[in-house]
């Protein structure tokens, strides 16, 4: 069931509202219109966007199920992950602290080699690496662990046991020490400017999933996600505009992962791309996402309907 936290309050410094009756035009990253709300969608008419508790038609599923394992299961996108996908795959769910009420998720540490957990690989088509410290501002000692030693860990786990597609949950973190003085539109396959020790192993990871493509066949796919709050995560709760540029919803967090684990992307084994929503102004380069993944974001937090929560919820 999709978790329900209590929100943050909207911040003070959230941009004003539009005018009423002013046209809203969707933007434009990389020289790519990213969507058309109007040819895609039957919306409502503030543009709400689609709820990840909707059905997902965009792809035909195979008669045979996929095996998805999931690793960080019960984590933030772990779990609005599994909501979206109870129905649609095989999943099998690791995490080094499951919840009571998580029976089905089977506890490991996967900073620690095993070849009792490693079994559960077998049999797998896709691996979704989720398992992480997600604190950007934690030492190198809490990071070592489940964001070094289990990330290794498991892309071996992957290799030995015939892994078709492994993606990786990287971060926009990659490239946020640009954040100063950042370039008019944001590459993924410009050179890395990580913020801190979280970013360079977000980074880590992508290198070294290079290498296990390269080595073993594997399509791995790294999607730099972008700001994914707990819950509910509304764009009016977010701390500035930066972080509202950053904004990866609900909904177009599954569509994202949706395609990573279900687009045919030919001879291709590698693959690093942008993952947040289509928010008015942004500066990261969706291009890649769309034409490789056919990643078509929705949602914007931006929108005239965000801003007049915002508004609502100061008064």
């Amino acid at each position: 069931m999709q978790p329900d936290p209590t929100q943050d309050p909207a911040d003070d410094d959230a941009p004003e509202a539009v005018a009423e009756g002013t046209r809203f035009e969707p933007p434009s990253l990389g020289g790519l219109p990213i969507v058309d709300l109007e040819d895609l969608i039957e919306d409502d008419e503030d543009g709400a966007g689609v709820d990840i508790d909707e059905e997902f038609e965009e792809f035909d599923v195979d008669d045979e199920s996929r095996t998805v394992l999931i690793t960080g299961a019960c984590g933030n996108i772990g779990r609005k992950l599994r909501t979206a996908w109870e129905d649609v795959y095989d999943l099998i769910l690791l995490d080094s602290n499951p919840g009571e009420d998580d029976a089905e998720v089977f506890k490991v540490d996967l900073a620690e080699f095993d070849e009792e957990w490693i079994t559960h690989f077998h049999g797998v088509d896709t691996v979704v690496h989720l398992a992480a410290d997600r604190d950007e501002d934690a030492s190198l000692a809490a990071l070592e662990g489940p964001n070094l030693d289990a990330l290794a860990n498991v892309l071996n786990a992957a290799a030995l046991a015939g892994v078709e597609r492994f993606i990786f949950a990287s971060s926009v973190h990659v490239m946020t020490g640009c954040r100063e003085d950042p370039p008019e539109v944001i590459r993924a396959d410009a050179p890395p400017q990580p913020s801190g020790l979280y970013g360079a192993l977000k980074l880590a990871g992508e290198r070294f999933g290079k290498s296990l493509a390269q080595a073993f066949d594997v399509t791995f796919i790294a999607l730099r996600l972008g700001y994914v709050q707990d819950g509910p995560n509304r764009p009016e709760t977010l701390p500035d505009e930066w972080n509202k540029k950053l904004w990866l919803s609900n909904g177009d967090l599954v569509r994202l992962f949706d395609h990573a684990v279900e687009a045919e992307i030919e001879d291709r084994l590698f693959l690093v791309v942008n993952g947040v929503s289509r928010n008015h102004g942004g500066q990261w380069d969706l291009t890649e996402a769309a034409e490789v993944l056919g990643y078509l974001p929705e949602d914007d937090a931006f929108a005239p309907r965000h801003q007049a929560e915002a508004l609502d919820e100061r008064r």
